[in-house]
């Protein structure tokens, strides 16, 4: 089977317009298939409309996203409650139904669902009641994320749960995909056949982000037109260390280091940010910016001579890469991130960025101020940075593995039946 012959159902809990990590990649899988010959279509679960309220059938970069509606009855309720266990099988139910339906009235060739469990498993019992082969691919164990931001511990009855149906869909899948090789090697651990794993990393749109001249006029607004910058830009998940980033400025600044810190996002740690900001006296030299529009990302990114990525160390952070250091990687920019799992497995040490104990303010202080002082340095990580970037994680290249990917599906597929 050609690879133009593949028509692929997707799987998500959410996509584009909710703008994260999760539907960045979505979208960028999606689109760059559609490139390469691939004919995808996007379903959403019911969980959309939480962030997404006019969460309507559309078309995005001539891909149809087609929702699953959830706002009847007592699962709607259940959703927008957010009632425990209640909630989880209404989206499997809704999401199991609305699948079967459309694979009732088109032909697919395999059905992909990503992350978390609760897409994986409506899709491996549509797939079984319909002959599909089924692909599931895993961004993080969801279940690691709500122990790292304290609303579970890995000794509940909800965690384990929610790991034996991880580990329940894919025996079921027919292949998995893993975007870190951390993630394979856990799989592999609990007993899952190494030959039906595969690995899809993170990557980036090189054709979009492309080094290009500092915005003066964004620089002048913001008071960073005359000094080096520091910046964050990402999602304020607590496990990202930003507000541990702040306290490790005041300490920079405390040791001579001349610079601003600007931060652009929004999220959960949020609040403690601007607590940490108001506590330590910082607001001179660190500058809290809020989300801004997706289309100015690029120039706030030019801005910023040194993007940092301060992840704190737990399960979730060595095993899952980030998105946004790739981003940065592409535009030639000089990184500097904890030397966690994640971040490990896209900065090479002293070549395309430079890393630094997770938490640890000496080491912090003193990889930021060689950046800080020495342009030189930052060049020529930038530009290292971006060569990479453009030879093994454009997003064009990563998405032609999935032919092999769908190819192991169909060939466990048809060994099943």
């Amino acid at each position: 089977m050609s690879i133009q012959s593949y028509r692929v159902l997707h799987l998500l809990d959410h996509s584009w317009p909710v703008l994260d990590g999760y539907a960045q990649r979505s979208r960028s899988i999606v689109a760059a298939q559609a490139q390469l010959g691939f004919r995808p279509t996007v379903l959403t679960s019911p969980m959309q409309r939480q962030d997404d309220p006019s969460d309507r059938d559309t078309s995005l970069d001539g891909i149809p996203y087609l929702r699953t509606p959830d706002h009847h009855g007592l699962a709607g309720l259940a959703i927008e409650k957010r009632w425990l266990v209640l909630r989880e099988l209404a989206v499997v139910r809704l999401l199991r139904r609305r699948v079967l339906a459309l694979l009732g009235n088109e032909r697919y060739d395999i059905l992909h669902a990503h992350s978390p469990a609760l897409c994986g498993f409506a899709a491996a019992q549509a797939a079984r009641a319909c002959g599909v082969p089924f692909v599931y691919e895993i961004r993080s164990f969801w279940e690691d994320g709500a122990v790292d931001q304290n609303r579970d511990t890995q000794n509940s009855v909800r965690y384990r749960l929610g790991r034996g149906l991880e580990t329940h869909v894919v025996r079921r899948a027919d292949a998995v995909v893993g975007i870190a090789q951390s993630i394979l090697e856990d799989l592999k651990e609990r007993g899952i056949p190494s030959e039906k794993l595969f690995h899809v990393p993170n990557g980036v749109d090189v054709g979009r982000f492309v080094p290009g001249p500092r915005d003066v006029v964004l620089a002048r607004e913001l008071g960073v037109d005359r000094t080096p910058v520091l910046g964050f830009l990402g999602t304020l998940f607590p496990w990202e260390g930003v507000s541990w980033l702040v306290r490790a400025a005041v300490e920079l600044k405390r040791r001579g280091q001349q610079f601003k810190l600007l931060i652009v996002g929004d999220g959960a740690d949020a609040p403690e940010l601007k607590k940490a900001i108001w506590d330590l006296d910082a607001a001179e030299y660190v500058n809290y910016l809020g989300r801004v529009p997706h289309d100015q990302v690029e120039r706030y990114y030019s801005v910023m001579d040194v993007l940092v990525y301060p992840r704190r160390s737990m399960r979730l952070t060595e095993l899952v890469t980030p998105l946004k250091p790739l981003e940065a990687m592409a535009l030639g920019k000089a990184v500097l991130g904890s030397s966690v799992g994640g971040l490990k497995e896209l900065i090479e040490p002293e070549v395309t960025g430079l890393l630094f104990a997770p938490e640890d303010f000496n080491e912090f202080c003193g990889q930021a101020s060689r950046l800080l002082q020495t342009e030189s340095l930052r060049r020529s990580l930038g530009e290292r940075a971006r060569q990479k970037m453009s030879a093994e994680k454009d997003w064009k290249q990563l998405a032609g593995r999935y032919e092999a990917v769908y190819q192991a599906a169909i060939r466990n597929a048809r060994s099943r039946s």
